[in-house]
């Protein structure tokens, strides 16, 4: 077996997301992308391809590992092994071969998530210097709010700029986010505000809206702002990510109200240093 590792380059996405899906084919969480939805998540999450890397076997692609970078922050974005050639070192080689690449680019620390229960990627990351950072949540609200009529003509989201939507989350107490929620990914997504009380972040394909960010201004709480927020999305069903930290109990604690459910699968976020 000849292994080559060789870092990614502009372009790749039609192969990558090939091997994406090959790797994650037999994942509890489903996670089938095309070679664009591939190429438009890593450019919101700042993926360098330079600084990412893939294992090539007998010239076939077999395992990746995609590096992102902000400032001395750096964060793995995804790794997989195409089932048939685990354990035989692979992912570890693409992996060490990103993590020095984000080293000599500047980052002093890095980041990940890890499924709750996937104990074989764990157990690498554990070997290699991560901790177990916290826990990531997500929620399925299958019976979302519902405005009636006349309410319908009274509240109504409007889309808002990108970097006011973000500008209010700031204000409003979105701090030490995950990769995934935190400003720099967030300013890729439509963004919707209930006049100047509150925003939500998200993507509707349909009838279902996936929620990535939810602020309700300090001064317009505990007057149902957020639930008529949620509402006015008109949808049918709403899914919340496992990126939610645990211990933003406030958030958690609000779509249990509404009867959201917790997803079967949790993540864990974990870091490590790197450099000096």
């Amino acid at each position: 077996m000849s292994v080559e590792l060789r870092p990614l380059a502009d372009g790749d996405a039609g192969w990558l997301a090939e091997l994406h899906n090959r790797a994650f084919a037999d994942y509890p969480v489903p996670a089938v992308l095309d070679a664009s939805s591939l190429a438009f998540y890593m450019d919101e999450t700042d993926v360098r391809p330079e600084l990412s890397f893939a294992a090539h076997v007998d010239g076939r692609p077999a395992s990746f590992c995609l590096g992102a970078i902000r400032g001395r922050t750096a964060s793995i974005r995804g790794e997989g092994t195409v089932p048939l050639l685990r354990r035989r070192g692979l992912g570890d080689r693409a992996l060490m071969a990103t993590l020095d690449a984000l080293g000599a680019a500047g980052a002093r620390t890095v980041g990940l998530e890890v499924l709750d229960g996937n104990q074989a990627a764990r157990r690498l990351y554990e070997r290699r210097g991560f901790e177990v950072r916290r826990r990531l949540l997500g929620h399925t609200l299958r019976r979302p709010p519902r405005l009636g009529l006349l309410d319908r003509r009274k509240y109504r989201l409007a889309q808002i700029d990108p970097d006011e939507a973000l500008d209010r989350l700031a204000r409003w107490g979105w701090s030490d986010a995950p990769w995934q929620l935190q400003p720099r990914s967030l300013a890729h997504l439509p963004a919707l505000a209930m006049g100047d009380r509150a925003v939500v972040i998200g993507r509707r394909r349909g009838r279902r809206f996936w929620l990535y960010a939810l602020a309700v201004d300090p001064a317009a709480r505990g007057a149902g702002v957020g639930r008529t927020t949620l509402a006015a999305l008109n949808t049918e069903w709403i899914a919340v990510p496992a990126l939610v930290p645990e211990e933003w109990a406030p958030l958690h604690a609000f779509l249990r109200r509404l009867g959201a459910e917790p997803d079967a699968f949790a993540q864990w976020e974990m870091t490590r240093p790197l450099g000096e």
